[in-house]
């Protein structure tokens, strides 16, 4: 935490009470008689037991091995050393003072040793909490605003946003990045710092309001453009930018891009854990809202979404009807988002599944759009979002309008996706194959089927106990294969022409074999067979055959005897 000189009254009508009056510290506070001194750092302390903030010479060592330790990474990261308090007639090391900093309600203060743009700077730390207020994380914390003082000292409360999400940027980077992360809301605005000490940026608490929570801001800065890259954001404000956020736009420029640009790539970051620190790739963002896109075609419910500059808010989309056990169906989304004018807005779309990226949406004048594959599954593990940044530096309150809209192809089945993680196991664990198995079958019906002479397929009913396949051939004749899956199955199998003469002509042929195999085909199971006759023909054919004969032969009696009648009367009129 920063207390500069020039802002010492401001600082004390804040936070209460204070125990120097004193912000340049050119003695030491009252009480602190004794010194334990390393390379770059002198430790001032006292060891009353009576007090809350007493320690040993072995405690003061160990704080001065730590500030050792945080000043040699904070070098090796590329910062300039900062100026020596020599020049104020000091013995040329930085100061740390044990005090007890319970009224201010802070582990650690720097103070500015003058009001100049670049300044030396000593550092109280809060001998009433050795646990937080001795530590690495704080040390590294508090010796980074030092360096940020010979850089430049801003007189502005305002700028300190930059300050204090650095400082706990570089305490996190020091310590190995330990201990439990404390995140702030990403929809409030990333240079947001209340220029009357209040809480207007988040009333939450001191460290969502102040900027701390904005530290992973700064780590994304030092993966993108090196670790020593806030030392040039400094370098710009000590050379006159008018405020912390022009030093900020001003050193990203000479990168050769934009602060939109980069801030609208954090917001994707943040949404994606895109980060090299290993703690941050798991952490998701909380949405402002959510969509379900359910399980039918048609529209999805709309938002209407108010960002303020330099903020982001993420909807996020929910699939399915929240029943895993449902079916599920292949479909597509599709979102467009209107943005508010001057905005500089890049909405992204992330589902974060495994192997998926992030999709930008296309921008078309103030609106941007975007379709992708999507299903009515539920998930368990995975969500998807949709980032709204605003990465305009004074737009404030825009209102982004977000449309969706879903079309299901019930003629697609989906799944869920990957299963979930697998549970411990105990005791011995033996390998087994991992071929594909092939299903058991039975089959219904009598041991011998009977065809008619002009029949053209075999009906069968088969029950499964797994997915698969059954393979049948008549004699040596393959009928072909149909699909199995669990419980009974009507299968068909196409006679080809002349089968059934074979089974006349050969005793052979009169075999069926129905063989159930895997799924993939490498597996088969034990076939089952059945014997195939071909029918006789039946006494209602055997009558018509015999009707027919018989009215053939009247048919001819009559015949001759009407020839023999008409040959007599023929005869008898040429008598005449």
């Amino acid at each position: 935490m920063l207390r500069p000189r020039n802002l010492i009254l401001l600082v004390l009508v804040c936070l209460g009470a204070a125990m120097f009056t004193s912000p340049a510290f050119a003695s030491r506070p009252s009480g602190l008689v004794n010194t334990i001194g390393s390379t770059h750092f002198l430790v001032h302390f006292q060891s009353d037991p009576s007090t809350t903030y007493a320690i040993t010479q072995t405690n003061a060592a160990d704080i001065a091995a730590l500030a050792e330790h945080a000043y040699t990474a904070e070098i090796g990261d590329g910062y300039t050393a900062p100026p020596s308090d020599g020049v104020l007639g000091g013995d040329g090391r930085i100061d740390i003072y044990i005090v007890d900093l319970t009224t201010d309600g802070t582990l650690g203060e720097a103070v500015s040793d003058t009001g100049a743009i670049t300044s030396t700077g000593s550092i109280l730390l809060d001998g009433a909490n050795s646990g937080d207020g001795l530590n690495q994380h704080t040390i590294a914390h508090e010796l980074f605003h030092i360096f940020q003082f010979g850089l430049w000292n801003s007189p502005n409360l305002s700028d300190y946003w930059l300050y204090e999400g650095s400082a706990e940027w570089m305490g996190y980077r020091v310590d190995g990045y330990g201990g439990e992360f404390e995140l702030g809301p990403d929809d409030m605005s990333l240079d947001c710092r209340d220029p009357n000490g209040l809480g207007s940026c988040n009333l939450s608490g001191v460290y969502e309001n102040n900027g701390y929570s904005r530290w992973p801001f700064f780590e994304y800065l030092g993966e993108r453009f090196g670790y020593s890259f806030m030392q040039s954001i400094f370098a710009q404000g000590g050379s006159g930018a008018a405020t912390a956020t022009a030093a900020l736009a001003n050193a990203i420029a000479a990168k050769g891009t934009t602060l939109a640009d980069v801030y609208n790539a954090w917001s994707t970051v943040e949404m994606t854990g895109g980060y090299t620190v290993a703690q941050l790739k798991t952490e998701t963002p909380t949405p402002y809202a959510a969509i379900p896109t359910g399980m039918t075609s048609g529209t999805l419910p709309s938002e209407s979404v108010a960002v303020n500059h330099l903020a982001t808010r993420y909807i996020e989309f929910l699939r399915g009807s929240g029943d895993d056990s449902a079916p599920c169906f292949a479909a597509t989304l599709t979102v467009t988002v209107t943005m508010p004018a001057g905005t500089l807005s890049q909405p992204t779309f992330y589902w974060n599944g495994t192997g998926s990226n992030p999709v930008p949406l296309s921008i078309n004048g103030n609106v941007a759009t975007l379709t992708v594959p999507w299903d009515t599954c539920t998930y368990v593990l995975n969500e998807a979002f949709l980032s709204l940044p605003n990465a305009s530096q004074n737009v404030d309150a825009a209102i982004f309008n977000v449309t969706s809209s879903l079309s299901v192809d019930t003629t697609h089945p989906a799944n869920a996706g990957a299963p979930p993680p697998p549970i411990t196991t105990w005791g011995t664990v033996y390998p087994v194959s991992s071929v594909a198995a092939a299903p058991s079958i039975v089959v219904y019906g009598p041991e011998l089927l009977t065809l008619s002479a002009t029949d053209k397929q075999i009906r069968l009913i088969v029950e499964s106990n797994g997915e698969g396949t059954l393979q049948a051939s008549l004699g040596g004749t393959a009928l072909g294969s149909g699909a199995l899956r669990p419980g009974n199955n009507d299968l068909r199998f196409t006679l080809p022409a002349g089968v059934l003469s074979a089974i006349r002509r050969s005793a052979a042929a009169d075999v069926l074999t129905l063989t159930p195999a895997s799924t993939d085909g490498t597996s088969k199971g034990p076939a089952v067979t059945r014997q195939v006759a071909i029918a006789p023909a039946t006494t209602v054919q055997k009558t018509a055959s015999a009707k027919a004969k018989a009215e053939a032969k009247a048919k001819a009696k009559a015949k001759a005897k009407a020839a023999a009648k008409a040959k007599a009367k023929a005869k008898a009129k040429s008598h005449k």
